[in-house]
């Protein structure tokens, strides 16, 4: 920042390079919506916000007329996962026209895939991007996966290594039950986050009470989960960040809304995505969208934009550079048609116009995705594959069943199956399912369970994206189609797919397993195809896409699956399939 030129253009001794004249200028810091104030541009930055009329135009000065539009902060994602599915390059633009500027996204699920490496390329392909990236280191891969052999993908050298990096904010979402049940894992990477004056963002679903503020006191200091008014203030009050989720995997804002009619300040609320996925930006926009559905549910427009650009800044200490429209701040701005419609005509960042009249102006750097993370299996995926062998020679079996319990939550039920020529034989027509979970390193790991809640009647569905284990997952009616389906995936290089009718739909995600090199249009349309596919089989899950990708989830209860085995979210540990 060259602060000296920065004065003398808000002086009146230099031109300013660009000038911003006639609009509204929200004020996040007083609140205030400013008439026909301007804003001075010298370079990247902010020079001056002044009255009409206050700052001179130089012969080489661009003058932007946006009389009666209003301006504000570019918009800033605090919490999202945009290490999947989408390469950065094509979600870039949609992020722009939407005028989301910045987004600061954890980077968990694709550590688990590729490890450091594939962080690493990541950390590069999003560097000195049209949009400004920041990340978080992934604990969460620390804890939750391994190479196959029993070591973490990431040690804590390499969480250690990742927060010395100026664009890793800070350590990502902590399950708050493995802080409790495992301090001597967690703390020594909170403590090493906090001594190098960086933030511990939370998941604290289901904490309450003492519990949570033992979280609060050993270091976190965000939650994104918050699904009641109730949860949000018992943040607040205990000096969190609270994140307020209107994405694809959560849509918590109409039932969290209800906190600001109490008279709570705001000021610590953050509006997040927790994931935008393509069929959401194509239908309703990103940051634009939430923000929008902000005001239209009723919260203030000043106070919604700035749940989306300042309070976002100071919770991660980036307030000296952005969130707001003052002198020496970086010059991401939007320009919209008023303060009710969140549809951005201009935008800016770093003093550039990058989207006009809804065009994108700047084209994204597309450096090479790495060819590492795959998933493999060491032998042919067959149908013998995924063969449930019961113990005994029992006629029936006695087996733990993962049950849908919602978009997010499983619980554990208790079957009776059939057991033939000692293999267990699911029922479709009952609504069970067989699951499988592999490890995708090629080690031959692989763990078998029973599925309830699904609701397929026939084919089968696998996926390489799933969240914690890195692990490939697989749900189905038959054996056949489950060998079916896993290994097109595998085939692929990873994916998502439906094996209907002798045929597999696909999505292939051959970067790592997670991500897709289609444009965001394209993934959206396979990922509608195959869901289509999947409710005509006869599955009535909301989004069955988020709901293959839990099965391996660690963070919420009540029972999962992984290539470990069956896993008992509360008490940490994996438990016998059979039952006695």
């Amino acid at each position: 920042m060259d602060a000296a030129h920065l004065m003398r253009v808000a002086l009146g001794h230099s031109p300013p390079d660009l000038l911003l004249r006639g609009g509204r200028v929200v004020n996040v810091y007083s609140g205030e919506v400013l008439d026909g104030w301007e804003v001075a541009i010298a370079g990247d930055r902010i020079a001056a916000v002044a009255p009409p009329e206050s700052i001179s135009a130089g012969p080489a000065t661009t003058v932007l007329d946006v009389s009666g539009k209003v301006i504000t902060p570019g918009f800033i994602d605090g919490h999202t996962h945009m290490d999947t599915l989408m390469l950065p390059q094509a979600l870039i633009p949609w992020a722009l026209r939407g005028g989301t500027t910045t987004i600061i996204t954890e980077i968990e699920v694709l550590g688990s895939a590729m490890g450091l490496p594939g962080i690493g390329w990541f950390l590069e392909a999003v560097r000195d991007q049209p949009v400004r990236f920041y990340a978080t280191a992934p604990i969460v891969t620390y804890l939750s996966t391994d190479d196959g052999a029993g070591r973490p993908i990431l040690s804590q050298a390499d969480i250690e290594k990742l927060l010395d990096d100026p664009r890793v904010l800070g350590l990502g979402e902590v399950y708050w039950h493995r802080l409790v049940a495992e301090p001597e894992k967690v703390l020594p990477l909170i403590e090493a986050c906090r001594r190098r004056g960086k933030w511990v963002e939370g998941h604290t679903a289901g904490a309450r009470g003492l519990k949570l503020q033992a979280c609060v006191a050993a270091g976190i200091n965000s939650c994104h989960e918050p699904i009641t008014p109730e949860e949000a203030l018992e943040r607040l009050r205990a000096g969190m960040h609270v994140m307020l989720r209107e994405g694809s995997v959560r849509r918590d804002l109409q039932a969290v809304a209800p906190l600001r009619e109490n008279g709570v300040n705001l000021r610590r609320a953050i509006l997040v995505s927790d994931t935008i996925w393509p069929q959401a930006l194509v239908a309703r926009g990103y940051m634009d969208g939430i923000v929008q559905r902000a005001i239209d549910l009723g919260f203030d427009p000043v106070e919604a934009i700035q749940m989306a650009t300042l309070n976002v800044a100071e919770h991660f200490g980036l307030d000296r550079d952005l969130g707001g429209i003052a002198p020496g701040r970086l010059a991401d701005l939007l320009i919209l048609p008023d303060l009710k419609r969140i549809r951005p005509e201009g935008v800016l960042v770093g003093g550039k116009v990058v989207v006009w009249n809804g065009e994108c102006r700047v084209s994204p750097s597309a450096p090479p995705p790495p060819k590492i993370g795959s998933p493999s299996f060491p032998r042919p995926l067959a149908p013998e594959t995924f063969a449930l062998g019961a113990p005994g020679r029992q006629s029936t079996a006695r087996l733990r069943a993962i049950q849908f319990k919602g978009d997010i939550l499983t619980s554990e039920l208790a079957v009776t199956l059939p057991v033939e020529r000692g293999r267990v034989v699911v029922n479709p027509e009952r609504d069970l399912l067989k699951v499988a979970a592999f490890d995708r390193r090629g080690h031959g790991r692989l763990a078998l369970g029973v599925l309830h809640g699904f609701g397929l009647k026939s084919g089968a569905v696998a996926t390489s994206l799933c969240f914690d284990s890195g692990d490939v997952v697989v749900v189905g009616a038959s054996d056949e189609a489950m060998a079916q389906v896993a290994r097109a995936v595998v085939d692929a290089g990873g994916g998502y797919g439906v094996a209907k009718d002798d045929r597999v739909e696909l999505l292939p995600m051959p970067i790592g397993g997670v991500i897709s090199p289609l444009s965001v249009p394209e993934i959206a349309a396979r990922l509608d195809a195959i869901e289509q596919s999947i409710r005509s089989l006869g599955s009535e899950l909301r989004n069955p896409f988020l709901a293959i990708q839990i099965l391996t989830f660690m963070a919420i209860p009540a029972l999962r699956i992984t290539s470990r085995g069956l896993l008992d979210v509360k008490s940490i540990r994996t438990v016998d399939l059979f039952l006695p």
